[in-house]
């Protein structure tokens, strides 16, 4: 198993390190890291991120993407307002932009030479992140996702594992085996499998009380994917409780009648989000028995810090629940 941690190419997060090689190498060989899930791969350089350390990559996400996909421009100017954000958010104005990103991404994977890649089967209107009152059905959005991931590997030769990543979102959320059945037999790609995501698998759950009962909740889900189940190849570790504040967002807001006028973009929407989704430690050392349930062949500590103190203060949390094997508690 490799025990890996998630880094992007973005200025956040290199400049920790003082964008040197060196310090990298040095803070992943403290922490007994085998390497990095890269984000944002396009802007990798060799000189900042060795190939040695890169072990995988995590693809794009666009969290509303179905009506751009559909070309949909009535419904995209209801959403985002002004056709200059929209063309923001997607970098283009047509489908091909979208394919052509990931292609530019698979090829950088390839280039690097990763053992395996991620990617989210999700779509969510802004709004929709309130009131959780979905647009779009699993089926409808795993059909796209098929459709887009297809063109995006049209010709690419490349045997790299394709991770699917269970989001909380309408999609694949991991709780319908059909979906994931859907996503193994209509990609277009042989070497593929599953990445499970703690947290997310968390969220789609807003009565947890605590993670020993998310534990459970998580190994039962997992049961009933049922042979599927052997396809899960890696474990994005973090930890979310987040559901009395989604309750009470949700019912905020459908008590509210105003439209809804929050810009995709917007600093207030990404707070919401992280709020969902803030990527902390898991802190109950009972997910031991998730670890030793998936026996991945990727261990990802996917952790959000305010400060390399902070991060280390995290990986060391997670090292002490994922590598002290004691007695499970009851």
């Amino acid at each position: 198993m490799l025990k890996l941690m998630n880094l992007s190419t973005y200025d956040y997060d290199l400049e920790r390190f003082n964008f040197k090689s060196d310090q990298i190498t040095k803070f992943l060989e403290k922490h007994n890291m085998d390497g990095v899930e890269l984000l944002n791969p396009i802007m990798w350089e060799e000189s900042i991120l060795p190939k040695g350390i890169v072990k995988g990559v995590h693809l794009k996400y666009y969290p509303t993407w179905l009506d751009f996909w559909k070309n949909d421009k009535n419904e995209l100017l209801r959403q985002f307002k002004t056709e200059d954000i929209i063309e923001q958010y997607y970098s283009g104005n047509s489908r091909e932009v979208m394919i052509q990103h990931y292609r530019k991404e698979i090829e950088a994977a390839a280039k690097i030479g990763v053992k395996y890649m991620v990617f989210h089967v999700a779509h969510v209107e802004v709004e929709h992140a309130y009131d959780y009152n979905f647009t779009y059905s699993d089926n409808d959005i795993a059909d796209a996702a098929i459709d887009l991931i297809n063109q995006a590997f049209k010709g690419i030769d490349t045997d790299i594992e394709l991770l699917f990543e269970n989001m909380w979102w309408p999609g694949f959320t991991m709780l319908d085996k059909k979906i994931a059945l859907k996503l193994m037999n209509k990609v277009e790609y042989k070497n593929k499998g599953f990445m499970l995501d703690t947290s997310h698998l968390m969220n789609t759950n807003l009565y947890l009380k605590d993670e020993k009962e998310a534990v459970q909740y998580i190994i039962n889900t997992v049961k009933e994917l049922g042979e599927l189940k052997n396809l899960i190849k890696g474990i994005h570790l973090n930890s979310s409780l987040s559901g009395e504040y989604v309750r009470t967002q949700i019912k905020n807001k459908n008590e509210q009648n105003e439209e809804f006028m929050l810009n995709p973009l917007s600093e207030e929407v990404f707070m919401h989000v992280f709020k969902i989704d803030s990527h902390r430690p898991f802190i109950d050392k009972s997910v031991q028995k998730v670890i030793d349930f998936i026996n991945p062949k990727y261990l990802v500590y996917e952790l959000v810090a305010n400060s390399i103190e902070q991060l280390e203060e995290y990986i060391e949390i997670e090292d002490t629940v994922c590598y002290k094997r004691e007695v499970y508690e009851n």
